[in-house]
């Protein structure tokens, strides 16, 4: 019977490495080198123990190579929001170089919450993964820097420590929100207002540090009721906005620290019958998928996060693989200004009916420094 035919009636039988050798009538040893790919094994039974593997239908066992290797050839991922629509980008970015390097990835959801990253660090520590990577994740914490420090290689991605060296990735924000600034007070405005992430996160305090940057910079209006924490949620930018358009002198501007935070802005703006860009407008920051959508039309700052995610893999990879003790590398990508249809000409005057400003056609990304 044929290794492949159907076993009881309803199964098939695995081939095994024994199975491919002695269709070939070679050693076990010389199948496992030429699936190897190394060089001591000729190139005709190189090709041989292919076609014979091939046939039998034969897949290298992963548990043995695990046992081979003293790899698992699994990463964990642990990411603060998933149904944030900037997080599969960063998560691709890493599978990418993952599935070069024949590895599995463990994704974990943790709403930003310390101790239910906590616990997931534990657990995938537990199942012995061959390192992390720690999305927009809390890194500073006792309990967290116990787990870190226990020697599984991590990367940090879009929220670092201050206090610690780590490899880390992250965006220019600081020349981010200054091109963002910059782009608003070309169009006439002084008076922007800023919706902030979570104060936990280092890259929301960038970003915020870089805007009352630029307030000075550009001599604008300074006003601590133009800044409001939003959180990076919807709900936290709707309910910015709200505050905003209360405020006996509104701004003419408002610049959001997620993309998130700005489509909680548009929401409010819609009830009010408030017009973007005609009496405010607004940026985002990331340049999610949805808002490049005509009906949405967001100008925001796109962030490479595909890139930015394989980044952080490559790295954690390099440290996986390496037999030395590696220093601590940071690598900061620059970002793009994507001017759309929520940035005009600053208002004068009373708040105007909104109209169909939304539904014109993205622009063209503005280069940084412009």
């Amino acid at each position: 019977m044929d290794l492949i035919d159907e076993v009881d009636g309803s199964e098939r039988r695995r081939a095994t490495i024994h199975d491919v050798a002695r269709e070939c009538g070679v050693s076990v040893s010389t199948v496992s080198n030429a699936l190897a790919g190394k060089t001591n094994v000729s190139e005709e039974t190189k090709q041989r123990v292919l076609a014979a593997a091939a046939k039998l239908g034969y897949r290298a066992s992963k548990f043995a190579r695990s046992l081979r290797m003293q790899r698992s050839f699994t990463i964990g991922v642990l990411i603060a929001d998933v149904a944030n629509p900037a997080s599969p980008d960063f998560v691709r970015g890493i599978e990418d170089v993952a599935f070069r390097e024949h590895c599995t990835l463990l994704l974990c959801n943790t709403d930003g919450d310390e101790g239910r990253q906590i616990a997931h660090m534990r657990s995938l520590l537990d199942q012995q993964v061959d390192g992390m990577v720690l999305i927009s994740q809390h890194c500073e914490g006792e309990a967290v820097r116990q787990l870190l420090s226990a020697g599984t290689p991590f990367v940090l991605l879009q929220r670092r420590s201050h206090r610690y060296a780590d490899d880390y990735v992250g965006a220019d924000n600081l020349t981010s929100v200054i091109d963002a600034v910059r782009h608003l007070t070309d169009l006439g405005h002084r008076r922007i207002a800023f919706i902030r992430g979570p104060h936990e996160s280092s890259t929301a305090q960038e970003r915020f540090d870089a805007y009352l940057h630029a307030v000075r910079v550009f001599g604008l209006d300074n006003d601590p009721n133009l800044i409001f924490s939003g959180n990076y949620s919807i709900e936290g930018g709707y309910a910015a906005a709200m505050r905003f358009l209360e405020l006996e002198k509104p701004p003419t501007a408002i610049l959001a620290s997620n993309d998130m935070s700005a489509m909680g802005v548009l929401n409010a703006a819609s009830e009010r019958q408030i017009d973007v860009p005609g009496n405010v407008s607004l940026i985002g920051f990331d340049d999610i998928a949805l808002a490049s959508f005509s009906r949405i039309n967001l100008t925001t700052i796109h962030l490479p996060k595909r890139d930015m995610g394989a980044a952080a893999a490559q790295l954690l990879m390099k440290r996986i693989q390496s037999k030395e003790p590696l220093e601590p590398q940071t690598l900061i990508f620059p970002t793009r200004l994507m001017v759309r249809g929520t940035t005009g000409i600053a208002a004068s005057g009373k708040p105007k009916v909104r109209v169909a400003a939304l539904s014109r056609r993205s622009g063209e990304a503005a280069p940084l420094g412009t």
